[in-house]
């Protein structure tokens, strides 16, 4: 198995480059990720635009607004609707 090194010297098999460099498809308007705290929680998503930003409690996105943030998903509510963010394999 072939490896790469980077600037210290650790190698890295190329299985682990090839996983760590594949595209995965994912719909425009996307969970990345959720960071903080139980009390201040917050997510990292991306609009439907491609736009990347952070997003708390209450904040307005996609046409709707952020209504809960879990360790695996938000819900945006959207009028009377709710709209399940996941983030991937999840």
């Amino acid at each position: 198995m072939s490896t790469t090194t980077d600037e210290t010297g650790t190698p890295t098999p190329s299985k682990v480059i090839d996983l760590a460099t594949q595209q995965v498809p994912m719909p425009k308007l996307a969970l990345l990720g959720i960071f903080g705290s139980l009390e201040d929680p917050g997510a990292l998503v991306r609009e439907g635009t491609g736009q990347i930003r952070r997003v708390k409690l209450g904040d307005p996105f996609a046409g709707g607004t952020i209504a809960a943030i879990s360790d695996t998903a938000i819900v945006v509510g959207i009028g009377s609707r709710a709209k399940v963010l996941q983030l991937p394999n999840t």
